[in-house]
């Protein structure tokens, strides 16, 4: 936290709440690190994006770990911020489910740490899951994304700034971690997760890790070692002439993605 300046520069703090092992785990931490500074706002942030049989049960385990910590906690849904569900856009394009949350739970939890004045957005990556990122931005050829990819230490226009605590922390490690301090869990698979592509870097690594162990901590290094070397104007940030958000923008685009999926899906 230290490191990523979570506790030197900001006050008002926002933590990114799925009901999850690691959101769970990311916001007791941070709660039990911040609560005796007394200048630090905490706030647990949440997305619903309306899938059914999976988000509302993570939403009951979100609810218990508030309750339980007693901290402030802000949700918003797709259906308020877009004027529809996940499973109902779903239903309007042929892009991938996946795809679709993603850019839009971005563009959502960004909006919403905005509104709440929010400094910075703790999130509870852990090392599996930033490694994968890594390994797919390489592999697709997307260095402008590789700079964009937390930790934001120095702060990339139109983005509330990201901190990843557990970014270097296995996956094992934090389910083991949740589960001694006997947390609430949501164990239950988002059901579009077997059509996303994240599963062929994932496997990937399990078996580069496998056969070569320290893969993931390598793919880290290379991260910090590389994304110092891009520039923050290099990011194709530009001001989308729809919403008017700061987002990545292509040579040549004006409008966003998430403007570019809503339009396409009819919102």
């Amino acid at each position: 936290m230290r490191s990523q300046k979570v506790l030197v520069e900001h006050e008002h703090i926002a933590v990114a709440l799925s009901g999850g092992k690691d959101s769970v785990l990311t916001l007791e931490l941070v709660n039990e690190i911040t609560r005796e500074i007394p200048q630090i706002e905490l706030t647990a942030v949440t997305i619903d994006e309306g899938i059914d049989g999976y988000r509302p049960s993570s939403l009951d385990i979100a609810r218990e770990q508030i309750n339980r910590l007693d901290v402030n906690w802000e949700v918003r849904t797709f259906r308020d911020l877009f004027s529809m569900s996940l499973d109902d856009m779903l239903t309007r394009t042929e892009t991938g489910p996946c795809t679709v949350c993603g850019i839009l739970r971005r563009k959502a939890l960004n909006q919403l740490c905005r509104d709440i004045g929010a400094d910075v957005l703790v999130t509870g990556h852990n090392l599996d899951d930033t490694a994968q990122t890594i390994l797919m931005n390489v592999m697709q050829a997307q260095p402008d994304r590789l700079r964009r990819l937390g930790p934001h230490i120095e702060p990339i226009p139109g983005l509330v700034p990201r901190a990843m605590p557990l970014r270097s922390t296995p996956e094992t490690e934090t389910y083991l971690c949740a589960y001694l301090m006997g947390l609430p869990i949501h164990q239950v698979e988002c059901p579009y997760a077997i059509a996303a592509k994240r599963g062929i870097y994932r496997d990937l690594l399990l078996k580069a890790e496998q056969e070569t162990p320290g893969t993931r901590h390598s793919l880290l290094r290379f991260h910090e070692k590389v994304a110092s070397f891009i520039p923050v104007e290099n990011t194709d940030m530009g001001r989308c002439s729809i919403c008017g958000e700061m987002s990545p923008l292509g040579e040549g685009r004006t409008i966003c993605r998430a403007c570019e999926l809503l339009s396409d899906i009819g919102v």
